[in-house]
């Protein structure tokens, strides 16, 4: 594929820190999460735009020698799908296949990220979208399919018993065409617990529009991420737990 354009969404400060810190510079085996996300990405995507909030000078401070990245501002924090949608002036006029990834998954690796782009343009997808399988899915997105297919994600602030007992969850990564993720993004709503716009909520309108929408499951420790200081600290034994219990 020609035009690969990795996208890192970066806007948040990890209000669970109890800091002013950007979660994302917190250090996990010697490097900050986003220095781990840029270095497992670069090798399949022709750039790398990192979006965040306007205080960014931090992020870029720890990213200075990769000079290369580009940077997109998120104005007002209104969720994931809202920072996608930012990037919509560097894009959506063109023919670009965008990779995109949280910036607090440090397990993440270069040979999934490959695989997502393979397999996206093996079955000529509209949207992949990485899975992964979780004996405990704790607070992911679910995977909710019917009759075997995929419908939509539901947050677990959102669910209901019988969905939270599901295992399989979102990873927290996608590959999507620039011709058709803004558009579908403009259709979602913040009709949720939070308040704002999910990423996850633009897989729904895919399925709606009759658009191609491939699954990926991925290693389960890959789909790790990072949300607060106790999920920080226990992330070797998470990762003991789900080898085990897989």
């Amino acid at each position: 594929m020609k035009n690969i354009a990795g996208i890192i969404l970066a806007g948040g400060k990890g209000s669970r820190y109890s800091s002013t810190k950007h979660k994302f510079l917190i250090e996990y085996q010697g490097k900050p999460l986003i220095i781990k996300i840029v270095e497992a990405i670069k090798p399949v995507v022709e750039k790398i735009v990192v979006v965040t909030c306007p205080d960014n000078s931090d992020i870029k401070r720890t990213l200075r020698n990769f000079p290369d990245i580009e940077y997109v501002i998120q104005e007002q924090p209104l969720g994931t799908g809202h920072a996608l949608l930012s990037t919509q002036q560097a894009f959506e006029n063109t023919e670009t296949t965008i990779l995109v990834s949280y910036a607090d998954k440090p397990l993440i690796t270069t040979d999934t990220f490959k695989k997502l782009l393979d397999e996206h343009k093996k079955n000529n997808a509209d949207i992949t979208i990485a899975t992964a399988i979780l004996p405990i899915p704790g607070s992911k997105g679910r995977i909710i399919r019917i009759d075997g297919k995929f419908a939509k994600v539901v947050e677990a602030k959102d669910a209901d018993k019988e969905t939270l007992a599901i295992k399989e969850v979102n990873a927290g990564f996608i590959v999507c065409g620039s011709g058709s993720i803004y558009k579908e993004l403009r259709k979602i709503s913040n009709n949720n617990a939070a308040g704002e716009y999910y990423l996850t909520d633009v897989y729904a309108e895919y399925v709606k529009d009759n658009l191609k929408v491939h699954l990926v499951q991925i290693p389960p420790e890959e789909s790790c991420d990072i949300n607060s200081v106790e999920e920080f600290e226990g992330i070797d034994q998470w990762i003991r737990k789900e080898r085990e219990q897989n």
